[in-house]
């Protein structure tokens, strides 16, 4: 997950990335409830503990902006 931030941060000027090591930031780690790892939060608003695949991971960032996602194609017969 660390990973697919840094990615996003670098391919969109609107997203910065952060990743901390729960282990040596105790405090953050209570503030934000951290029970397992990783732990994405994004912009106080969506959060979600493990793994995502990229596409669910693009859409928390957009409902945590508020943008609506692109609609779907629908699929040709």
């Amino acid at each position: 997950m660390a990973s697919l931030a840094h990615q996003m941060a670098v391919e969109f000027e609107n997203v910065t990335a952060d990743v901390i090591e729960a282990n040596e930031f105790p405090d953050l780690s209570r503030r934000y409830g951290v029970s397992g790892v990783p732990k994405t939060i994004i912009n106080d608003k969506v959060e979600f503990t493990g793994a995502v695949p990229e596409e669910h991971f693009v859409a928390a960032i957009q409902q945590a902006a508020g943008v609506e996602p692109p609609p779907v194609p629908e699929e040709e017969a």
